[in-house]
């Protein structure tokens, strides 16, 4: 066997990374937490489009306000897979089948990255069937009484779940990377998960919203006690004050930022995964891998805040 040059790349062929790719990929498509998270996220996506969330004119941040929640679970369990076949031992599947040309750790999880497509497409399934129920039933119906107006699920908008759940598998990989611990990066894991599903109506207001790894197409603003009947109509829905609120809520569906936003999320995948593949040993690629995620996250947050009309006022903070 050779011997690799110190402080020089060792090639593999992409043949070899293809066939770890694939291992990784029946791995990760055959794992029952991964099922069981896909079903959670069934049961929530069937029971939102069908109990009127969407088309009964509820309050903005509580209707579409929560188009990708149904996802939580799924994202949840991508979390734990990436995380547990980040840190199994001798994955028996993968490079120690290659003995000719030996397999940097670097390429394992390079292959592992690579399986974060399996609970992205399965997020996609759930987001596609919940797209085709509410359209079925005439849209998404935004704001409450006469403050009310009813919109139309647009392909982009299936989109976010998809990015946030493969974000969600990145992640578990990078925590194995950086914690070589399985019981401290499912809490850390968990405690994440929960501060951005569970605790979900803060990334509905500023500056959060703009930081979120899943949310809607919906922004929303504060219109006050007393605002005019111009500003009213302004927005695709308004919910007026109540036992929640002593002022105007609104709500509009805005494409151009959910557009930058889901720039944002890609930036996110590709910047963890450049984490993870520096924790796994030098590569002169890991740079360029890098430097991308960091500039689509800095132009996809960079756009919310300047470049797209109405962001700063939605943000309300600049």
């Amino acid at each position: 066997m050779t011997a690799a040059v110190a402080g020089r790349d060792v090639v593999v062929g992409r043949d070899t990374v293809a066939a770890m790719a694939r291992a990784e990929v029946r791995y990760t498509a055959r794992n029952p937490v991964l099922w069981a998270g896909a079903a959670l996220s069934a049961v929530g996506t069937w029971y939102v489009s069908t109990d009127g969330t969407f088309t009964e004119g509820r309050s903005v941040t509580d209707g579409y306000g929560t188009w990708e929640l149904a996802a939580a679970p799924l994202a949840l369990a991508a979390f734990l897979v990436g995380n547990w076949a980040a840190l199994r031992e001798r994955p028996a599947t993968t490079a120690e089948m290659f003995t000719s040309t030996p397999a940097r750790r670097w390429d394992r999880t390079l292959g592992l990255l690579a399986a974060a497509g399996v609970p992205a497409i399965l997020a996609l399934v759930l987001m596609a069937a919940q797209w085709t129920a509410v359209v079925a039933q005439g849209g998404v119906r935004i704001g409450q009484g006469r403050w009310s107006s009813t919109v139309t699920p647009t392909p982009l908008e299936l989109v976010g779940a998809p990015l946030a759940v493969a974000c969600a598998f990145v992640a578990g990989v990078a925590m194995a990377r950086v914690v070589r611990s399985r019981a401290i990066g499912s809490v850390l894991g968990f405690v994440g998960w929960a501060f951005l599903y569970v605790f979900f109506w803060i990334w509905f207001t500023a500056p959060f919203g703009v930081f979120a790894v899943s949310r809607s197409s919906v922004v929303t603003a504060d219109l006050g006690r007393d605002p005019s009947t111009a500003e009213l109509a302004r927005w695709d829905g308004v919910d007026p004050p109540g036992a929640f609120a002593e002022t105007y809520l609104a709500g509009s569906r805005d494409l151009g930022f959910h557009g930058l936003h889901l720039t944002y999320v890609l930036g996110l995948v590709v910047l963890l995964a450049g984490v993870a593949l520096a924790r796994s040993g030098p590569d002169r690629r890991t740079r360029a891998v890098l430097v991308a995620g960091l500039l689509l996250v800095v132009l996809g947050v960079a756009g919310q805040f300047l470049v797209h009309d109405g962001a700063g006022t939605w943000m309300g903070s600049l």
